[in-house]
């Protein structure tokens, strides 16, 4: 089933792109007939799944957004990159080249390139966060927060399995401890009751 349709409206400065609209009640947000973002064919949004373009984001080129995914504002999807399952692209962010991005969320002006992947840690279910002017070229997984102008090099792998965060602002790297509940003291028996 058809959850969207490509328009006659051509993006302003990139006639080869056109809004899309929704032909069917996809979320409370997005309802049939409304307006969304821009693609440059049908590849670029799977019409299985809740997955959405919306505002003035564009996914172009070999871009795929499918799944729950969620692209919007002024944010970028092009090259071969996939943006798929909970994933929320937003602001101005960019994903290009080959990137994957499978969860988590980016925002701000961060940029996800190259081989980089982001993926939802399956055993936590924590995602990865990457905001402000940050680019990651690696791969990131788990509770992990990229900030301000912090970079992650090409075959830098940071797998966090923890519910503590990892952040990486700038040129430091700190850890956010989770707050933990001591587990409840058990009453003690002495041995001089009788």
């Amino acid at each position: 089933m058809k959850k969207y349709e490509i328009t006659d409206i051509a993006h302003p400065d990139n006639p080869n792109l056109h809004r899309i609209r929704a032909v069917t009640d996809l979320t409370e947000d997005v309802l049939a007939g409304m307006l969304g973002g821009y693609v440059e064919s049908r590849d670029n949004l799977d019409q299985a799944g809740r997955a959405w373009i919306s505002a003035d984001a564009i996914a172009c080129e070999n871009a795929v957004v499918c799944g729950d995914a969620l692209l919007t504002d002024h944010a970028v999807a092009k090259g071969c990159a996939y943006v798929g399952k909970n994933a929320t692209v937003m602001g101005d962010a960019t994903v290009q080249d080959d990137a994957i991005v499978c969860g988590g969320l980016l925002t701000g002006k961060s940029c996800v390139c190259g081989y980089a992947v982001i993926r939802q840690d399956e055993q936590t279910l924590c995602a990865p966060i990457i905001d402000g002017s940050a680019r990651v070229y690696g791969e990131i997984s788990g509770n992990v927060v990229c900030r301000g102008n912090a970079v992650v090099l090409p075959g830098t792998k940071l797998d966090n399995r923890t519910q503590d965060c990892f952040v990486l602002e700038d040129d430091r790297v700190s850890v956010q401890t989770a707050s933990r509940t001591p587990p409840p003291k058990e009453p003690r028996t002495h041995d001089f009751e009788r």
